[in-house]
């Protein structure tokens, strides 16, 4: 027997019987498709980043180049990654069916949302001055307030697809939607910087921005560790999950690129910036330490999905 039918109309494959746990091979690079599984991974990235671009260039830096690439990237990089997952954009619109039981629904509302109230914001900086109101009118504010709202939804929407999954216990975890947030956070921290250096342009005080990372990336690796023992001691299917991030050639995204290069070195490099270096050096040293972050992020990201196990369907033992 290949595959049955449950009461519920869906369709039980061969696989789900099988003892152990069974990795899932819908979501992220290594899935059935390969390459075209890898573009949702994408998805949830751009989405993150773009959105936490818009909130630290808006919020903190007022910087209207780098919070227009945030939009950007949200807007386009965002939506052509989920149109190249899906491979038939016509069907692009049954997404957005689903947004009492979807999170993926959900998300792709908050996407729109975001995007509206972003360029509504910041329609009278970017060439429609006939716009009846300014970044700074209550009008402006209100927009600003709608768009940093959705844009804290699009960053942290990811983290309670993951969590909404049940069957994959390493998902499953109150840990995913802070851990995603956060993450996304950060990486517009580094896009905002990145951002104004191409363009010639010059951060009002990088020592806040440094003091920012800092904080931001001592945050991520305390819930990195924390999700790490949460997982220890967790089902064997979560166990299992950890074996695959620390223990086989995924370690060298997780360990390698998420931990060493992600976290533990950008945050070397911000609390020597502090410490002992300024001038070209130290914009040298945060431009390459933007750079492990984001990289970091995306790395994170594909560890976590590629190492989702789902429980089998019958315990070991039975």
């Amino acid at each position: 027997m290949e595959s049955s039918s449950t009461s519920s109309g869906s369709v039980l494959q061969f696989e789900d019987f099988k003892s152990g746990p069974r990795a899932q091979t819908e979501w992220g690079f290594g899935g059935k498709r390969k390459w075209r599984d890898g573009w949702l991974l994408m998805a949830m990235f751009l989405g993150g980043i773009g959105a936490g671009q818009f909130v630290v260039s808006t919020w903190f830096f007022h910087s209207v180049t780098s919070a227009v690439v945030g939009v950007a990237i949200v807007a386009v990089g965002k939506t052509v990654a989920h149109l190249l997952y899906l491979g038939q954009p016509s069907r692009f619109y049954r997404l957005f069916l689903k947004p009492r039981t979807s999170w993926i629904s959900r998300g792709l509302i908050f996407m729109i949302v975001f995007v509206a109230f972003a360029a509504a914001y910041l329609a009278p900086d970017i060439g429609f001055s006939w716009v009846p109101w300014t970044t700074g009118s209550s009008l402006g504010q209100a927009l600003w307030l709608g768009a940093i709202l959705s844009a804290s939804l699009v960053m942290v929407y990811d983290g309670f697809v993951l969590a909404s999954c049940k069957s994959i216990t390493s998902w499953n975890t109150a840990l995913m939607p802070p851990l995603f947030f956060t993450y996304a956070i950060a990486g517009g921290v580094a896009m905002t910087y990145l951002t104004v250096t191409a363009a010639g342009k010059k951060i009002l005080s990088e020592g806040d921005m440094t003091t920012l990372d800092a904080i931001l990336l001592t945050t991520m690796f305390a819930l990195v560790v924390i999700y790490i023992v949460n997982m220890a001691a967790s089902t064997a299917t979560a166990r299992e999950s950890l074996r695959r991030l620390v223990g086989t050639r995924l370690a060298v995204a997780f360990i390698g690129l998420a931990i060493v290069a992600g976290l533990l070195v950008p945050l070397v490099i911000a609390y020597y910036r502090e410490l002992a270096v300024e001038g070209t050096v130290a914009s040298v040293l945060l431009a390459a330490s933007c750079i492990l972050e984001l990289a970091g992020d995306l790395s994170i990201r594909h560890s976590i999905l590629s190492a989702g196990l789902h429980t089998p369907v019958f315990s070991e033992g039975l």
